[in-house]
């Protein structure tokens, strides 16, 4: 599906949410969405984009009110497919500009102020914030007491431009869309489908689409305080998790890194070699400090998934189980 194709954009901006079963974290992130202070006046909507069969965002976008008086429109998207769906969130947006937010994220009271005052400043064509974490279990695992793996700060100036690959081709930034603002005329203007289908089974979809639009000459600026917060639930903070989703963003890594090199054979080989090393000397490091016994020191066993991901990229483990929703709205 086309990201230029769809409503006319008559709004500045529309809010793009997209959800999967959970109608009460959907509900709060409702909420600061609506809280937004608007310094900028801008028009726009919200839009909820509802990837769960029996659609139970609905009630949750009918019944939210708050002080933003944007409209929000419910969209059922049933594809099991996040390329799919966010292509959808672009393409029935009406606003000129999109934000992206999770529905386990909250947003600053100034996050869409912070988000386009830094796009418009820098004259950007992206503008991406950052993502802070709090805990469904009350404090991070004891293997990250400072919770950084589940923080996204990029630590660049307000107003910087991301570089986000070095000049070999090589990424360097992982970015999500979660906190993100595109310019859709200066992003999409060639009427390409936004996201790639392929990635959008396997993950790494939003990632893959950062790197290709940079690598087109879009413009990304970084929005320090542009502020959202994600609730991370217990079972992502445990080790298993952790080891499978590392495993998965070096098998990403290794395919956008090969997308943009100029020989993608010498590259994957490189990387496999990395990878082989990686297993290696996490293997050795885990055994001679009793890591593999360990739910507080996890530094070895990360070291190893990576490289068990550069090896395997080929074949992508997918979409991650996650346990059901434990609370309905």
């Amino acid at each position: 599906m086309s990201a230029t194709k769809g409503p006319t954009r008559s709004l500045d901006c529309s809010i793009v949410i997209a959800t999967y079963d959970r109608p009460a974290a959907l509900a709060e992130t409702l909420r600061s969405c609506q809280a937004q202070t608007n310094a900028l006046g801008l028009t726009g909507e919200i839009v909820v984009l509802d990837n769960h069969p029996s659609q139970n965002g609905k009630a949750v976008a009918e019944a939210a009110t708050g002080a933003l008086p944007w409209p929000i429109r419910h969209v059922a998207e049933l594809t099991r497919n996040m390329s799919t769906l966010r292509n959808r969130g672009f393409s029935e947006a009406r606003g000129a500009l999109v934000a992206f937010i999770d529905d386990d994220e909250v947003a600053a009271l100034d996050w869409l102020d912070q988000l386009v005052g830094a796009l418009r400043g820098a004259q950007a064509d992206i503008a991406v914030g950052p993502r802070l974490a709090r805990f469904a279990a009350g404090a991070p695992p004891a293997y990250d007491p400072t919770g950084a793996q589940f923080v996204r700060d990029l630590h660049l100036p307000d107003g910087a431009l991301v570089a986000l690959t070095a000049a070999t081709g090589k990424p360097r930034y992982g970015l999500g869309t979660g906190n993100s603002l595109f310019d859709l005329a200066r992003c999409f203007g060639d009427g390409e489908p936004a996201m790639r289908e392929a990635f959008g089974d396997a993950g790494g979809e939003d990632a893959e689409l950062f790197v290709r639009l940079h690598r087109k000459g879009r413009r990304i600026v970084w929005a320090a305080k542009a502020f959202v917060t994600e609730t991370v639930p217990a079972h992502r903070t445990a080790v298993p998790y952790r080891l499978t989703r590392t495993l998965r963003e070096a098998q990403h890594y290794v395919s956008i890194y090969r997308d943009g090199a100029r020989r993608p054979g010498l590259t994957a080989l490189e990387l496999w070699a990395k990878g082989i090393a990686q297993i290696v000397v996490g293997g050795v490091w885990a055994a001679a400090t009793l890591e593999f016994l360990s739910n507080r020191r996890l530094s070895a066993r990360i070291l190893i998934a990576n490289g068990l991901g550069k090896v395997s990229f080929a074949k992508p483990i997918g979409y991650i189980n996650e346990p059901a929703s434990l609370t309905k709205y």
